[in-house]
């Protein structure tokens, strides 16, 4: 097992890119923020799918979702895209696809190829809030029942066809120290590659890109969780965190959180008010303002949406994240 503290994931997500192929001291944070419901989909389960649902704009489309290569900005935040901190160059893992139309600039999910297998791990997640923290224990696997794909990618697996990710699957301690009582910064802030957050299952999520500033939900392969590993071996997801981590969205009930960012505020499911969100009801950094469940208790707060659209999760940070190294 490797270790490694809040430092180490820091500097990760300044420095590491993602190419495929190549009950505690202190007040535990409620149960009700992971809840205890019908678990969602195993990274064995394909192909992936969507709800039958209704957006702002109508049904929602999942085999007609915009490509987001090349949509980030490194002077400051924009609707849809990415404010990331580096420039991003470089050919993308997967280029042609069957899911994937180039000419249109769009893909579609329903159609994408899974990387096969559902494997167990010792997953571990422990949070707990002390005055103004939080403080994530983890090792950056999936909790049980969750499962991952087989990785390196096996040259029998349909997926080995479009991408060769030879990158295996680790454990990592974590203690991530986050604010328990996150704030809006004057102004938002760049994401950087590797760890922006993480799920309430014990897994990364990094942003929307792969190393050459691609789309990773539509061209690299992972598993039926939106996961794979990085040439640092920790296994993570780009988004769509709702396709495994448990959700109480519906079009009954809001979602629920399904993990943080590194700046403190949540990462909430799609479903509000009866309806998918989608960027286009979302800010700059992908988030909004809106009551939630915070803490056990139903507050009207800023949070960040994972949607089935690019950018995904994050944009920018609203709030001011962890202190770099």
């Amino acid at each position: 097992m490797n270790t490694r503290s809040i430092s180490v994931l820091l500097a990760l997500s300044l420095a590491a890119g993602c190419g495929g192929g190549g009950a505690a001291a202190g007040s535990a944070v409620p149960t009700n923020e992971a809840p205890n419901v019908a678990m969602a989909a195993n990274a064995s389960d394909t192909p992936y799918t969507c709800p039958n649902a209704m957006t702002s704009s109508g049904p929602l489309n999942c085999a007609d979702l915009p490509l987001g290569d090349k949509k980030y900005s490194t002077s400051g935040a924009k609707i849809g895209y990415v404010y990331a901190c580096q420039d991003l160059s470089g050919s993308p893992v997967v280029s042609d696809a069957p899911w994937i139309d180039n000419a249109a600039g769009t893909w579609n999910l329903t159609k994408k190829v899974a990387v096969e297998g559902a494997v167990s791990w010792k997953g571990t997640y422990k949070q707990s809030s002390k005055g103004s923290t939080l403080t994530i224990e983890a090792n950056e696997v999936p909790i049980s029942p969750h499962t991952t794909g087989i990785f390196p990618i096996e040259r029998t697996d349909p997926a080995y066809e479009y991408d060769h990710n030879p990158n295996s699957i680790e454990t990592h301690t974590v203690d991530l120290v986050l604010s328990a009582t996150p704030t809006e910064a004057a102004k938002p802030s760049c994401i950087g590659m590797g760890a922006i957050g993480m799920t309430v299952t014990g897994v990364a999520i990094y942003n929307a890109f792969d190393a050459a500033g691609y789309d990773a939900v539509a061209r690299e392969e992972q598993d039926g969780c939106h996961g794979h590993p990085d040439q640092s071996d920790t296994y993570h997801y780009h988004g769509i965190l709702q396709a495994c981590v448990p959700d109480t969205g519906s079009a009954k009930e809001n979602s629920s959180l399904l993990g943080y960012a590194l700046d403190g505020f949540g990462i909430y499911g799609p479903w509000y008010d009866g309806k998918i969100l989608t960027s286009a009801n979302l800010d700059a950094c992908h988030g909004t303002t809106s009551p939630v469940m915070w803490n056990g208790k139903l507050v009207s707060i800023y949070h960040y949406v994972s949607t089935y659209d690019f950018p995904y999760t994050l944009g920018c940070y609203r709030g001011t994240p962890a202190s770099k190294p």
